[in-house]
């Protein structure tokens, strides 16, 4: 492992990534970021580990994008999704917005409570998708946006991923702490999308042409293949809470599939957390130590290595491959860094 710091010059620095606003283009040799501060879309050349350029955007007016940008998506058509709370907008690379839809679907506003909403993630083809998000029931499905038809369409699979028994909330007053979980997508092939769970080793296949879900599911030997118990609580107990939020913690969670374009494979963190006895009042409790592991999964996502990643002692959050090295996202003193961690050696699994 070691560590690189992106060299900023004389710029403003914005030293913090997250997926749903950022993406890569040729290889992993450019990472596009948005940046809160000067409103603009970074270029961070990763070869030279420098800032290569900036591509400012308007927040009002008819090119407007809106005020705090939460997603960014790069369209295959070379234009970006850009949207926030309350707009969704295509633009291009000047600025000028091309096109607009309400990702609003139900509720009375984006910033409303009992908000359904569409959470852009990754463009496919024609198709955008991401999750459909429903804030007054504390559950979410994927979805995708069809621009050319203006409509949106859901693929279940929080049901086959028991996503209902994982839906933990807090009330106490007017404000709500919730636990629901998540998806994790990626493209796959020419037109297709891989779809997972934090809760599950599990992964499936979606083909938007046929419609048809193929499943691939995996037998570890580290770590359980899924979350097993049941979590559904509604409660104004705050220590009733904390003791499901860490159960539930202490059984596996998986990350998000990481790409490797050169060597044609996918890497899968997926991690355990553990808890003190005693947990101080407020808030989600935090974990004492943290067991990361490593899947490595060929193209057609098959099971070849699993490993326990003891380097690690915290969950990678943003990652990706690059020259065969996992970098991981780090705020070092405020400023962009990434740890490397090699991989050599890793044999095909035994069966």
């Amino acid at each position: 492992m070691d560590t690189v710091m992106i060299d900023w010059g004389e710029q403003l620095v914005f030293p913090y990534l997250a997926a749903s606003r950022s993406f890569f283009m040729e290889d992993n040799s450019f990472l596009y970021n948005f940046n809160d501060f000067d409103h603009t879309v970074e270029e961070i050349d990763l070869e030279k580990l420098k800032l290569a350029g900036k591509y400012p955007f308007e927040k009002e007016g008819p090119n407007g994008t809106g005020e705090y940008v939460d997603y960014m998506v790069h369209l295959d058509s070379g234009k970006l999704l850009i949207q926030t709370s309350n707009q969704a907008g295509i633009f291009d690379w000047e600025g000028n917005k091309l096109g607009e839809f309400d990702p609003l679907l139900e509720g009375t506003s984006l910033t409303h409570a009992d908000k359904k909403a569409f959470q852009p993630f990754k463009a496919v083809g024609d198709q955008v998708y991401g999750l459909i998000v429903d804030n007054a029931a504390n559950t979410s499905e994927v979805g995708y946006f069809n621009g050319s038809r203006d409509e949106f369409s859901t693929i279940p699979l929080a049901e086959e991923f028991r996503h209902g028994d994982f839906n933990l909330v807090h009330r106490e007053g007017n404000s709500r702490r919730r636990y629901a979980p998540g998806f994790i997508m990626q493209a796959y092939g020419e037109n297709k999308l891989v779809v997972g769970s934090t809760v599950s080793s599990s992964l499936f296949i979606f083909d938007p042409e046929s419609g048809q879900l193929e499943k691939k599911e995996y037998n570890l030997t580290l770590t359980a293949n899924e979350k097993k118990g049941v979590y559904r609580l509604a409660t104004e107990d705050e220590a009733d809470f904390q003791r499901a939020y860490v159960e539930l913690y202490e059984e596996v969670s998986f990350g998000p599939l990481i790409w490797d374009v050169e060597n044609e494979r996918f890497f899968r963190f997926y991690y355990e957390y553990s808890y003190p006895d005693e947990l101080p009042p407020g808030g989600f409790p935090r974990p004492v130590s943290t067991a990361v592991y490593l899947m490595v999964l060929d193209n057609e996502l098959n099971l070849l290595h699993e490993t326990s990643a003891s380097q690690l002692d915290y969950v990678p959050y943003f990652s990706f491959v690059k020259d065969g090295k996992i970098w991981i996202f780090e705020n070092i003193d405020d400023e962009m860094g990434f740890v490397r961690m090699s991989i050599s050696d890793l044999p095909n699994r035994k069966s």
